[in-house]
């Protein structure tokens, strides 16, 4: 059984969704072998367990996505694409965000592309009305969404899906301070190459949320591959510390997967308070 309305080629090729952790594991259908990212995509030739190659540099890299497969062609030729520079935000008026995530059992897994948590049922945002369950969320070293210009070390991408298949993306800023206990924790659960996934017992995504609810919004994208443009972006505008070893620990891992900054293409982004 499958979770209603999320196409399985969508789940698949969000860097996102790399393992299902059991309690999910009838609501994503069968295709998904990766989670928000394994976000490699399955190519649809008949050749069972081929996958595209893609990476952050190289042959393979973020500028050549969009010749890697027909299916990533809006890599390319997208117009909404992410991320992006946040500079010229316009006031939007009140926030029409409500963030409900609760505390559950959760999995860590190293996709190959970075390190995802799937977080159990239970945890949803409400944005503008609408409804977006949290799969799971992932890491990017430095930032992708950059402001002014300027990254951060990490991000964090908290991944959500409506029932109609769209996403909700929160975007949470990593900087530099004092240790975060449960980061810590996360990087203690990644498991080895070839072990099973790391368990967290009642992990609360919600100490990793900054104090305040102002963000950034605008229309865009998955920053993997096949980067379809079916994301609301929610970036906060605020930041949450870690230690620079816990930087470093991340960086060992992954010193570079963040996708470069796209242009806007006449898109507004609009800060909410």
């Amino acid at each position: 059984m499958h979770r209603p309305g999320i196409p399985g080629t969508i789940l698949a090729t969000v860097v996102i969704a790399v393992a299902v952790p059991a309690c999910q594991t009838d609501q994503v259908d069968d295709a998904v072998a990766d989670t928000e990212m394994d976000a490699q995509h399955e190519e649809d030739d008949g050749d069972a367990g081929h996958e595209i190659h893609w990476s952050y540099e190289g042959d393979t890299g973020s500028a050549m996505w969009g010749s890697l497969d027909p299916s990533f062609a809006a890599c390319d030729d997208g117009v909404r694409q992410s991320p992006v520079d946040i500079t010229g935000a316009v006031a939007g008026g009140e926030s029409e965000l409500e963030i409900r995530w609760q505390p559950g059992d959760a999995e860590v897994v190293d996709n190959g592309h970075t390190i995802v948590v799937n977080v159990a049922e239970g945890s949803a945002i409400s944005l503008e009305g609408r409804e977006f369950a949290l799969l799971q969320f992932h890491f990017h070293h430095p930032s992708e969404h950059t402001v002014e210009g300027s990254a951060a070390p990490i991000d964090i991408h908290f991944v959500h899906a409506a029932a109609e298949g769209d996403l909700a993306v929160i975007g949470v800023f990593l900087e530099t301070g004092e240790a975060d206990p449960t980061i810590q924790s996360i990087w203690e659960a990644i498991p080895s190459a070839g072990e099973p996934p790391g368990a967290l017992a009642a992990l609360d995504p919600r100490a990793l949320l900054p104090e305040g609810g102002s963000h950034y919004r605008y229309p865009g994208s998955l920053t993997t591959p096949g980067c379809s443009e079916i994301v609301s972006w929610v970036v906060m505008t605020e930041s949450v510390a870690v230690s620079q070893d816990q930087i470093d620990a991340f960086a060992a891992l992954y010193p570079m997967n963040a996708r470069p900054v796209q242009p806007l293409n006449g898109r507004t982004i609009e800060r909410k308070d």
